[in-house]
């Protein structure tokens, strides 16, 4: 019969393990779920949509990903726009892999001005309501505030625009 203490060390050991085997490791490595709050360069994906459609970015930028999305998505670049299939374009290429939070990636210092990299979400493929967005190296990119929360109002907005009509 197994003592108390012997009973207690096996089940520290088992407990232990466990942790350790969900613990894992990611190859993304740059996933987080801290929300920015300094000037970048942003793309949101917020209701099965990318925001903006075609982000201008300089060479060498790094670029962030906001998934305000309750379901995992991910930002992944396709040599011809509507392939649905990882690719890359004048030797660019990211993948951030399906993530919920924020991920970011950089842009390659020697991109080519006037470059334009196709993404989509491989997780979803076409079943986004905007399946395709952009990156554009441009180098006159200036970086922007971190897009707002959904329903937190962003900037401020102009008013409510009267009553309905009692319908």
């Amino acid at each position: 019969m197994m003592s108390w203490k012997t009973w207690r060390l096996g089940a520290a050991a088992l407990a232990a393990a466990g942790v350790a085997a969900c613990g894992g490791s990611s190859d993304s490595g740059s996933a987080s779920s801290t929300r920015p709050t300094a000037a970048g360069y942003y793309i949101q994906i917020s209701g099965m949509r990318f925001n903006p459609l075609d982000l201008k970015v300089p060479a060498g930028a790094t670029v962030t990903v906001i998934n305000d999305d309750s379901m995992a998505h991910s930002v992944t670049s396709e040599a011809t726009p509507g392939a649905y299939t990882p690719g890359e374009v004048s030797g660019i290429a990211f993948d951030t892999g399906a993530f919920n939070g924020v991920h970011t990636f950089s842009i390659p210092a020697t991109a080519a001005q006037g470059t334009v990299i196709p993404y989509y979400c491989s997780t979803h493929l076409g079943g986004m309501a905007t399946p395709n967005g952009s990156i554009t190296i441009d180098p006159a990119a200036q970086p922007a505030p971190p897009p707002a929360r959904p329903g937190t109002g962003g900037g401020g907005g102009g008013g409510g625009g009267g009553g309905g009509g009692g319908y």
